[in-house]
């Protein structure tokens, strides 16, 4: 018997029926066996007279749909166990009371119709700006590259909270895949800290990471102008995935604003971590325990 009782504490995937939801799937799978969690598959469907954050078991089209999803993630991570469900309400708030035990909220990104158009979409701002854990975006029709393993894992950095916060993340991400941590600080053009200060200031930012990951593999990038168009520029290079802190504001040279992240969200090749606020100040936490999720 599966218990539709509480929220997700594992990894949790919004699936509806768009093209992105396999690549989403397949990520949070990968992620799932490698924390040792359960995988949550989740739809939500229009408002109703339920409450809109009680999870029950799907039938009819639902179940359809999130089967097809379930044999994704069984082809993916077999020994993983998956649970599937649906919940009533606007999907982003839904999603983000859903997630609000999760340790993940993973959810696949709508294709763009152009460099014009900055919008990520109602639900992926939403639960961007308000769910309580890190939310990985996939772009559609998502493939582990070949040589994933040796791809690194890319986090922007800028003195926030929120930036610190997604360097342990990414480095907890980069740890478990035995990725190369890839720290970049981007600043205007024009001002800003010299190149020595900007180093300085990534030594220091990382520099607490060597006792949870002492064989983490750190590799310190200084780059010059846009943020979202620097750091689009490394992870076109080869990286599995981007991290950073939303609404990001901080001393050291340019800030990683909202539109940096809907930038990285829409163009990136490879899947975004965006740690909202209240995830950042979880793992930016130096008491916060780096072991096996779970274990």
């Amino acid at each position: 018997m599966i218990d539709h009782s509480t929220p997700s504490a594992g990894v949790l995937v919004g699936v509806d029926g768009s093209p992105a939801t396999a690549g989403a799937v397949r990520w949070a799978a990968r992620e799932a066996a490698r924390r040792h969690l359960p995988l949550d598959l989740v739809q939500v469907l229009p408002p109703s007279e339920r409450p809109h954050d009680e999870l029950r078991s799907p039938s009819g089209r639902a179940h359809a749909l999130l089967e097809r999803a379930r044999r994704v993630a069984g082809a993916v991570a077999p020994q993983v166990p998956v649970r599937l469900s649906v919940v009533d309400g606007v999907a982003g708030p839904a999603l983000v009371a859903t997630a609000s035990r999760a340790r993940l909220l993973v959810i696949g990104a709508r294709p763009g119709s152009g460099l014009a158009e900055l919008g990520v979409g109602r639900t992926v701002a939403h639960v961007m700006g308000h769910a309580a854990c890190p939310v990985i975006v996939v772009p559609p029709d998502w493939e582990a590259a070949e040589d994933e393993a040796s791809r690194g894992v890319l986090v922007g950095v800028d003195g926030s909270v929120e930036a610190l916060g997604a360097i342990g993340f990414s480095a907890d991400v980069a740890n478990r895949s035995r990725s190369t941590l890839v720290v970049a600080s981007v600043t205007p053009r024009l001002g800003g800290p010299d190149e020595e200060t900007r180093r300085r200031y990534l030594a220091e930012a990382v520099a607490g990471l060597a006792t949870p990951y002492p064989e983490l593999v750190v590799r310190e990038v200084v780059r010059r102008g846009r943020p979202s168009e620097a750091l689009l520029d490394i992870a076109r290079s080869g990286v599995s995935l981007v991290a950073l802190g939303a609404r990001a504001r901080g001393p050291v040279g340019g800030a990683l604003l909202g539109s940096t992240s809907q930038q990285l969200v829409r163009f990136a090749p490879c899947p975004v971590a965006v740690l909202p606020p209240q995830a950042a100040a979880t793992w930016a936490r130096p008491e916060r325990t780096y072991a096996g999720e779970g274990a």
